[in-house]
């Protein structure tokens, strides 16, 4: 007779998805708090902020209208339309509320998607790293292979035309691109996406946009989506969602604009998989699109002050190096191959200092092994904190 453990083998195409790391580090960091010590929780890729008012007033008030059943597949048809007249007025790109504009349960959703809708076995997607690592497992859980992009903090952990060329092959069906860039805070300036399009102009390659930060651009940096570049916009798919400009994570809501011939095939999947997002939650979503823009630019303001002082510590210290980092709300610190592995550099800190930090593999299994990631999206007190005993135990060894 079969075990309960014989039976509960998963799927081969698990074989490759591994638990995040960010999560381990999040958990050990709950466990300590229970114990009762005091973590400075650096780690966590969040807002600190409460979501603006309007939109839990709008979702509410859907509550008392009864709009707690199921909604259309694309989502509703007051935040489609929401989030075409933001996308227009924002970023410059034109999307018709009506077929090419698909809400999405977080932007997390709208990843998984795009690359379920368009990739498979025998295609390849090139993912420049260090990266978020839902798309490498995304693109794995799709029976596709994920090529690996290096960056270069050289370079300003932008990408290079030239450097992806050399990976594209014909079996290449998309690129993924994030910008503001998740974990090394970089924006992407027009030149490069101008090479970008050179690259795929004649190839058959998809370009999946990433613009979960948009909004949050600091030091007169502009957001610049690779969709409003020629060439690109009708094969580029563009990924937002409330989750950091508004501080509305819990909420689950993002989208995935596109043209039509693009966005039907990601409608196809969710409605067999998610149906819809959460009907009330949505018309929240609209409200905050239409009309929180003070409270998502005082965030903005604000994340912007947390960098600052960041990069007033780190300026003290000749160890750890932060980049360039023009926009998100964290940074990417390399520092030199003595301090040993990242993911025992974060763990240490985390154990003997009770600052909770991301390891760079997290990111990037090889080029992260000398890197962390932490995230301003804390109090002052605690960054400040936080950084300087992240710089006394580096500065001691």
């Amino acid at each position: 007779m079969n075990s309960t453990l014989d039976l509960a083998e998963p799927a081969a195409r698990l074989a490759d998805i591994k638990p995040s790391p960010i999560r381990a580090i999040f958990d050990r960091a709950s466990e300590l708090e229970r114990a009762g010590e005091r973590v400075i929780h650096l780690e966590i890729g969040r807002p600190d902020f409460d979501t603006p008012e309007v939109a839990k007033q709008r979702a509410a008030q859907a509550i008392a209208d009864g709009k707690v059943h199921y909604g259309p597949n694309a989502g509703q048809p007051e935040l489609r339309a929401a989030i075409s007249r933001y996308l227009d007025r924002r970023h410059n790109l034109t999307y018709s509320p009506d077929d090419e504009v698909l809400v999405t349960i977080g932007a997390n959703e709208a990843v998984f998607l795009a690359i379920m809708a368009f990739c498979g076995p025998g295609d390849e997607v090139v993912i420049p790293v260090p990266a978020w690592s839902a798309y490498v497992a995304c693109v794995r859980l799709a029976g596709a292979t994920p090529v690996i992009l290096p960056l270069s903090a050289d370079d300003g952990y932008q990408v290079n035309p030239d450097a992806l060329a050399a990976v594209m092959t014909e079996r290449t069906r998309m690129v993924v691109l994030c910008t503001p860039h998740n974990p090394t805070g970089a924006v992407t300036d027009p030149k490069r996406l101008a090479g970008v399009a050179d690259v795929v102009r004649d190839t058959r390659a998809l370009v999946l946009s990433d613009e979960i930060y948009a909004e949050l651009v600091y030091g007169g940096q502009r957001h610049i989506s690779p969709a409003s570049v020629a060439d690109l916009r009708h094969r580029t798919l563009v990924v937002g969602g409330f989750a950091k400009a508004y501080a509305m994570d819990g909420w689950r809501l993002g989208w995935l604009a596109g043209p039509k011939e693009l966005v039907r095939p990601a409608l196809r999947i969710r409605q067999f998989t998610t149906i819809c997002p959460t009907t009330f939650a949505q018309l929240g979503g609209a409200a905050a699109l239409d009309e929180a823009g003070a409270e998502r630019e005082a965030m903005r303001q604000e994340f912007e002050r947390r960098r600052n002082v960041a990069l007033e510590v780190l300026a003290q210290q000749d160890v750890l190096s932060p980049g360039e980092p023009g926009g998100a709300f964290y940074l990417y610190l390399s520092y030199p191959e003595r301090l040993g592995p990242s993911d025992e550099l974060a763990w240490r800190l985390l154990e003997e200092q009770h600052v909770a930090v991301v390891p760079g593999t997290a990111f990037d299994s090889d080029g992260g092994k000398h890197a962390l990631r932490i995230s301003y999206a804390c109090g002052i007190d605690d960054l400040r904190e936080g950084l300087n005993r992240l710089v006394a135990t580096v500065q001691s060894n």
